[in-house]
């Protein structure tokens, strides 16, 4: 047809010419060359099956570019593809007569030779139904005939199927349903049937197994049977399906061994069946992620081909409820913890305790002997009060099932735990002071009852580095040891388990026996009061106590832990506050209606209590550190001596504060004596090394009156709140100790009791510490 050489020349398209071309394909190293080899392979393979197979494609290809053509089918077209001219006006006109064009047609013949060589027989009739009922062409007149007889046939299957299965005949109805299947492998009714009636047969097969009488269609399978064995088993990684592939008998002599499609289908809804895994030869495929709470079965399909080789196995019916995972359990204080992971579908978990009863092991006494359930939460559980003793949890989990919304609990999984016995918490934790009694008299007198709104303040005692010596005492747990640590970030709630912190906690640091003389426990001379605990009235338990330095400067939270073993808890806590003490304390008059009051900030308290007496009455101010940066405080006081203390307060959380009050007094004005506003005199009297100030007015503004909190207080009261929570921390307020500054003319200074001080001269010098605003304010101690 296709001119070789000369006009004359004619190339045959035969199983040589294949051949041929598929040798120069081969050769050629063309990177198509594997797609256009496997093209004249299946031509090759056509032509094995009709000898004419070949010339009737190329006749079938040109048709359609002449039919497809912008000229339509014209003897010249026809030479242009190739057509000798000898044929091509032949073809044009066969062409032109009656080749259908491009379109549903078209397709459908195109497609159905291959539908029905696939057995995909719903398709094929498809197909049928767009040709003509009679074409001419017989070749394909002859296959829609096979498509309807093929048709008929396989729907006398299937209502024969029915039949059987009304009957109560499972085993030959699923031989029915297969022929049906195998017939038309993609008619879904098929499937679904040849599924159910599996169902019935492997379930009639159980049930002659349990009455010991033999079941099964007569000359089944052995290899294909519903009956054979098929196992589902329910783990936590979702159900593993089993089964025993066909022996080497059941396979035709020569014949592809079968491979296998499982299915997964709820119970008495084959038509939902989906495919789990992919096709394979082995005997085993996982589901990974059944759905939960409802019944399912599992089929397996032997396939050979693209065809359904034998009744499918089905496994009894499976219902998942996975149970709960990695389950871990943890000796907590006074009982035990549990944890465990589950199935993102659980709706709730329960878990029933029972002492462990058996060989070596006996129930813990004080549990109940009985189940228990014990509250839980959907991943762990934490069950107090126990004794001491093994326990068996049974953890079950909760599902849904279906749209029933009925819920199914699992069987449980077992949990074996061990309570152990744990320190007992410290209840409480005192912190005091030390001894006071032969310390002379506080700021306000014999009788003050100190400065109310917090705790107390130890006074006189020290160490060596003069940090205050405080007392810690505790009543002692009824198990393990008290350790007394430095806790810091948050707070440990009371019986909190501590035993993997306890080895970073830094020890409280109690004073050294070098530190003081003979072994005096706090250095003031009463030796056999050293270690005395507290009596405290109607607790019977021992006391035990010591003493520690707490660090300067700081907020010491102390913390009682009890040690047992490897085992330790948290129990009563203290919060403890060292602020800087209050330094150059002076005070001078501005008129005769008030005073200012100046004083080094005492670093790194946030606020301080100003209390002034005068005339038998006293007041109270609580100043913020914000309000006192470079800048004295203004009071309303009259010309009587005045009597000012200045103490840190401690944040309001704190249960003690280590600080003493500075105290400073302002002498009388004289009777008839005039008081000037830009001159004064004030007397510092610091609590530890008393001090002689001289004051004279600061070039920094003061602190007006309306700044800071005034309280009233009558003589012995007490005001009433705290301090309160904030204050600005920043860096330092600078010092105020200006020692060796010039003393200005008009200015005098004083000794405590009143009278004038010694001839001695400051240095001159000028401190580094001191701000521009208090340039000029000075000091000078005497010893």
């Amino acid at each position: 047809m296709v001119p070789r050489q000369g006009p004359d020349a004619r190339l045959a398209v035969d199983p040589g010419f294949l051949e041929e071309s598929r040798n120069r394909w081969q050769a050629s190293g063309d990177s198509r060359a594997p797609e256009a080899v496997a093209v004249l392979r299946t031509l090759a393979a056509a032509v094995d099956r009709d000898p004419a197979a070949l010339h009737r494609i190329v006749l079938y290809q040109l048709s359609c570019l002449l039919v497809d053509g912008e000229g339509g089918p014209t003897a010249g077209a026809a030479r242009a593809l190739g057509v000798h001219p000898d044929d091509a006006g032949l073809l044009a006109d066969a062409v032109a007569a009656g080749f259908p064009p491009s379109g549903r047609v078209r397709r459908a013949a195109e497609e159905i030779a291959d539908a029905w060589q696939e057995s995909r027989l719903v398709r094929a009739g498809q197909l049928a139904a767009a040709l003509p009922a009679a074409p001419a062409d017989p070749v394909l007149s002859a296959l829609l005939a096979e498509v309807r007889r093929a048709t008929d046939s396989v729907e006398r299957l299937m209502a024969d199927a029915r039949a059987l299965v009304r009957r109560g005949r499972p085993h030959e109805a699923a031989a029915a349903w297969l022929a049906a299947a195998q017939k038309a492998v993609d008619d879904p009714r098929a499937r679904t049937g040849l599924l159910g009636a599996a169902v019935l047969a492997a379930d009639a097969d159980a049930d002659a197994e349990r009455e010991g009488t033999e079941g099964g269609a007569p000359g089944g399978d052995p290899g294909t049977g519903a009956r054979d064995g098929v196992r589902a088993a329910v783990s936590a990684g979702g159900v593993r399906v089993t089964w025993s592939p066909a022996p080497h008998g059941a396979v035709p002599y020569g014949g592809p061994a079968p491979w296998y499609r499982t299915v997964r289908f709820p119970e008495g809804a084959p038509h939902k069946a989906v495919e789990v895994g992919e096709p394979g030869p082995g005997g085993a495929v996982s589901d990974p992620d059944p759905p939960t709470g409802r019944k399912l079965r599992y089929a397996v399909i032997p396939l050979r081909g693209d065809g359904v080789a034998g009744v499918p196995r089905v496994t009894p019916p499976v219902l998942v409820r996975p149970e709960v995972t990695r389950p871990k359990a943890v000796p907590v204080p006074g009982g035990i913890r549990l944890d465990w992971e589950v199935h993102p579908e659980a709706v709730e978990v329960a878990a029933v305790r029972r002492p462990a009863a058996g060989r070596g092991t006996t129930a813990a006494s004080g549990a109940a002997s009985g189940p228990t359930p014990v509250p839980c939460g959907l991943h762990g559980l934490v069950d107090r009060p126990l004794p001491p003793g093994r326990y068996h949890y049974l953890v079950s989990c909760a599902y849904v099932r279906g749209e029933s919304r009925e819920v199914v609990w699992s069987p449980g999984r077992e949990v074996t735990a061990r309570a152990v016995e744990w320190p007992s918490p410290v209840e409480r934790l005192l912190v005091d002071g030390p001894d006071t009694s032969d310390a002379p008299d506080g700021p306000g007198g014999p009788d003050s009852p100190g400065f109310p709104g917090f705790p107390g303040f130890p006074g006189g005692a020290a160490d060596v580095v003069g940090a205050p010596r405080l007392r810690l005492s505790w009543p002692e747990p009824e198990r393990g040891q008290v350790r007394l640590v430095h806790w810091h970030g948050r707070p440990a709630e009371p019986g909190e388990d501590v035993s993997e912190l306890l080895p970073e906690l830094p020890p409280v640091r109690v004073p050294s026996p070098d530190a003081t003389a003979g072994g005096d426990g706090n250095g003031d001379g009463d030796r056999d009061r050293d270690g005395e605990a507290p009596a405290v009235p109607g607790d019977g338990r021992p006391w035990s106590g010591t003493e520690f330095v707490p660090r300067p400067g700081a907020r010491n939270r102390i913390t009682a832990v009890s040690v047992l073993g490897g085992r330790a808890v948290a129990g009563a806590s203290v919060l403890v506050e060292t602020p800087g003490a209050v330094g150059d304390l002076m005070a001078r008059r501005l008129d005769g209606d008030r005073i200012e009051v100046w004083f080094t900030w005492p670093e790194p308290a946030v606020l301080v209590l100003l209390r002034w007496e005068q005339d038998g009455g006293r007041r109270e101010r609580r100043i913020p550190r914000s309000l006192c940066l470079g800048t004295g405080v203004v009071l309303p006081a009259g010309t009587g001596e005045c009597r000012i203390t200045v103490v840190p307060l401690p944040r309001p959380d704190a249960d003690f504060a280590a600080s003493g009050p500075a105290v400073t007094v302002l002498p009388a004005v004289p009777a008839h004596a005039a008081v000037p506003a830009t001159a004064g005199t004030a007397v510092a009297v610091p609590s530890v090394a008393p001090a002689v100030a001289v004051a004279v007015p600061p070039a920094a503004p003061a602190v007006p009156a309306e700044a800071v909190t005034d309280t009233d207080t009558p003589e012995g009261g007490s005001p009433e709140g705290g301090a309160p929570e904030g204050g600005s921390p920043g860096a330092g307020s600078g010092s105020r100790d200006a020692a060796g500054a010039s003393v200005p003319d008009g200015s005098s200074a004083v000794e405590p009791s009143g009278e004038e001080p010694s001839g001695e001269e400051p240095s001159g010098e000028e401190p580094s510490g001191s701000s521009p605003g208090r340039r000029g304010w000075w000091r000078r101690s005497v010893r």
